[in-house]
């Protein structure tokens, strides 16, 4: 077995670096590529999707690309789901751990995987490509998770704020649910590293071999000045994630109505990628201005007054907040927005839930260049001191190299 050899899986290529997911794919693709020769496997639909692998070449010493076609993957689970399940793998598994299987992907990890001391794993979509691997390992192989999101705890809230209208769905929700709890719990037992994002993450885990490896961002960039019209305010997100869909249209109904009352002329800057019909019909030119999946959001956070994070759901924790940190833009966030990150309410950034709390927020720091600049200092103090991309790549590389010292072996929960 390759003493140094690392097969890196994950169900797109970590490039371009344009969301989240990838941007966090990419860092810990980059730190393992310190120690180790890193095989990419992945999948794609289309082969315009390959052409990031040219810039991700330093990093890989070969790529395993595996066509797909997710087209009708994304039906939600119900009577019929389970049947399928049960009759093709003689088990019942959560939705998710079907939605981008794919058996071809299975059979190039388990071709792969032999020469290979370190196996990871992003996201936990991708751990039914493995599961043979777990079983019949040998001593001296390891295995990563990477859970930038807590399913169970995304799902759930989720739930809570859009639940089924019929009854026969709910019932199937949430009994996916459970079936995703107990799948969830297995794998924790079954790897030798769980990577999560945060502290409340580790805890909700409750496993000792769970290892925080936080988002980050690049703090090398210099601040941006506050030369806005201080009345121009940023939405960014990516808008196929249900959440972020959610969190813009509670703060189109119920926030921003509440903004104009006090600043009637405030402007809206819609961005992000994946931007659903019903959004982009929005734009105006004037006060609501909509831009899909731009080449670069530096020039829309240059525009921005303060940028704004209304999310009711979802788990992990936002990159965007922490580039909002670093390119010097206050940040206004419910609490589940900013949840996970090591930062305090009125010092780096303003934490409200309510619609009235939230929009009051956003005009006190539309109104006041002053306190804009005392929170963008301190918060780009807190990313250059605890989520330096550098910082937590040299993390990784050293929980990598504990694992490829043979150090580490599956913990039960």
């Amino acid at each position: 077995m390759g003493d140094r050899r690392i097969l890196y899986i994950v169900r797109r290529l970590p490039h371009p670096l344009d969301v989240g997911q990838r941007i966090r794919q990419f860092h810990i693709l980059s730190a393992y590529a310190r120690v180790g020769e890193v095989t990419l496997l992945f999948t794609y639909e289309n082969e315009a999707e390959l052409d990031g692998m040219r810039a991700l070449e330093p990093h890989c010493a070969g790529f395993h690309p595996v066509p797909v076609d997710w087209r009708g993957k994304s039906q939600r689970p119900g009577p019929s789901h389970w049947r399928r399940e049960l009759r093709d793998s003689g088990t019942v598994r959560p939705f998710q751990a079907g939605l981008f299987f794919s058996p071809e992907m299975r059979k190039a990890a388990e071709q792969i995987a032999p020469g290979c001391s370190l196996i990871h794993v992003s996201r936990f979509c991708m751990a039914p490509h493995v599961e043979s691997l777990l079983r019949t390992r040998p001593a001296d192989q390891r295995f990563v998770l990477d859970l930038d999101d807590i399913e169970t705890v995304a799902r759930r809230r989720w739930l809570r704020i859009s639940p089924p209208v019929q009854w026969q769905a709910k019932i199937a929700e949430y009994f996916d649910l459970v079936l995703l709890w107990r799948y969830q719990r297995k794998a924790l037992r079954l790897f030798n590293r769980v990577f999560v994002c945060s502290e409340p993450d580790r805890d909700r885990l409750g496993s000792r071999n769970v290892a925080v490896v936080p988002n980050g961002t690049d703090v090398e960039k210099e601040m941006l000045l506050d030369d806005s019209d201080g009345r121009t305010v940023l939405c960014l997100g990516t808008y196929g994630y249900e959440p972020n869909v959610d969190g813009l249209c509670f703060f189109l109904s119920e926030i921003l109505p509440l903004i104009r009352q006090r600043i009637p002329d405030v402007r809206l800057l819609i961005v992000g990628r994946d931007m659903p019909p019903r959004i982009s019909a929005l734009h105006d030119g004037k006060k609501l201005i909509v831009s899909a999946n731009v080449p670069s959001v530096e020039p829309h956070y240059r525009e921005a007054t303060i940028s704004v994070v209304p999310l009711r759901a979802g788990g992990g924790t936002r990159l965007k907040i922490l580039e909002a940190f670093a390119l010097g833009r206050p940040v206004v966030s419910t609490s589940i927005g900013c949840e996970g990150l090591d930062i305090i309410g009125g010092e780096h950034l303003f934490i409200a839930d309510k619609p009235a709390a939230f929009a009051e927020s956003c005009v006190t720091l539309l109104l006041n260049p002053g306190l804009r600049k005392q929170l963008t200092l301190n918060a780009r103090q807190v990313a250059e001191q605890k989520y330096s991309w550098d910082a937590i790549e040299r993390r990784i590389g050293e929980l990598a190299g504990e694992l490829l010292g043979g150090h580490s072996t599956p913990t039960a929960v």
